[in-house]
């Protein structure tokens, strides 16, 4: 399991916030499909990675963004086949490769058993040393947003401080 750093979290963190916040990213996605907001999240991120690139002198941190950037199903090095685990391969929805190896799951639902299977993949992409970090964000489509409100709860803190602690999982849940 790759060590954390402060600069690690700093980003992961930032970059939560920046998709978070940004006027692009959809609150109501009652009526669209993962899929759809996951398309709409990518620019968002590489948006992000521009700007991180920028700040960090890059002459051409368009170029770097992109070139550090994948998503599921895009051509290329992490389009290929990936490792078998339990019969099945671990593909995550998108990929940060600089300045940190970087699995992004995106997950939404009106009921928590999202939230579990989205764990379990996260974990299985840093247990299996594919990926160094993994950023899961789950937004909750519940009328009475009670997945966001289960993370008041004692053991649902102390599992989301385990996953990062002990699996290098940054949970988010909105």
């Amino acid at each position: 399991m790759k060590k954390k750093s402060t600069q690690i979290e700093i980003l992961i963190n930032e970059l939560h916030l920046y998709i978070v916040n940004s006027p692009l990213f959809r609150k109501n996605t009652t009526n669209k499909s993962e899929t759809e907001i996951q398309t709409e999240i990518r620019p968002i991120i590489l948006n992000f990675l521009e700007k991180y690139f920028a700040s960090k002198s890059y002459k051409d941190a368009k170029a770097k963004a992109n070139k550090s950037f994948y998503w599921e199903g895009q051509e290329g090095k992490y389009g290929r086949s990936k490792s078998r685990f339990f019969g099945g391969r671990n593909y995550p929805d998108f990929i940060i490769t600089d300045p940190y190896l970087i699995a992004i799951e995106y997950k939404k639902s009106e009921t928590p058993s999202l939230v579990k299977q989205g764990f379990g993949q996260a974990i299985m992409h840093t247990m299996s040393e594919e990926f160094d970090f993994v950023y899961y964000l789950f937004q909750d489509e519940s009328k009475d947003k009670y997945v966001v409100d289960s993370i008041k709860n004692d053991s649902e803190r102390m599992i989301i401080r385990k996953m990062w602690d002990d699996f290098n999982v940054y949970f988010k849940i909105i």
